[in-house]
């Protein structure tokens, strides 16, 4: 479901299941996990995607028997965390459609290079889902009023406005996203790993990301919730 290389300081993700649009089951979450956790020690870790879509986020279809909704969401938590936490550069490579957790990777990712007929956004609402996580963590990158906005309506975006408002950090002509990944790739490659590592660890010092305890208090609440049946009225407003 993912391939996996790493050479030369360089690693590389690659989301292989295209005929699913590449979504996140939990068997591919664990497996996209055990990735990030490989490519720790590398200078510069890519993140990409065969087919036409980068990821239409996590299936909402699968149940895996014997993980309870906690487990399951608490999968996007290590995630989130792993990627952020890599000690190099991260690239993301963003193609057709990177919904939900596809743009979580895109914003958690260091750099997120969009082909500019990408299509971001967090379509969670329209599945009758409450994505607790993404609350915690998007008033980080983005406005708070828009990030509101996105979760709330499950507005798609198209690339121009992800540059816009800060959900990649640069749009390329779609049939270059690769030579431009590339040329990326080496750039960051030819500077000095000890300067790229101090700025990265520095950075993810700065204020403003949710605590470890915030975000698992979103998954807690929103494991409540769906273990209730998804009521209207969520128990602290009872």
């Amino acid at each position: 479901m993912i391939e996996f290389s790493q050479r030369d300081g360089i690693a590389r993700i690659t989301l292989d299941t295209p005929q699913t649009g590449n979504r996140f089951t939990y068997a591919l979450m664990l497996d996209f996990i055990a990735a990030l956790r490989e490519a720790a020690d590398a200078r510069v870790l890519v993140i990409a995607a065969r087919g036409a879509d980068f990821t239409l986020g996590r299936d909402q279809k699968d149940k895996p028997a014997g993980v309870s909704p906690r487990q399951n969401l608490g999968l996007i938590l290590e995630a989130n965390a792993l990627l952020r936490g890599f000690a190099g550069v991260s690239v993301a490579l963003v193609n057709g459609r990177a919904l939900g957790f596809g743009s979580g990777i895109s914003l958690h990712s260091t750099i997120s290079l969009a082909a500019d007929d990408a299509v971001l956004g967090f379509d969670e609402i329209e599945h009758n889902l409450a994505p607790l996580v993404v609350v915690a963590y998007l008033p980080y990158f983005i406005s708070p009023r828009v990030a509101d906005e996105l979760v709330l309506t499950g507005r798609e975006v198209r690339a121009g406005e992800a540059e816009r408002i800060g959900l990649v950090t640069r749009v390329v002509p779609a049939d270059r996203l690769a030579e431009e990944g590339e040329a990326l790739v080496r750039q960051l490659a030819a500077r000095p790993a000890g300067a790229l590592r101090l700025i990265r660890d520095y950075s993810r010092g700065l204020p403003g990301y949710p605590a470890a305890e915030k975000s698992e208090e979103a998954v807690e609440r929103l494991a409540q919730w769906l273990e209730a049946g998804r009521p209207d009225q969520p128990a602290s407003a009872r």
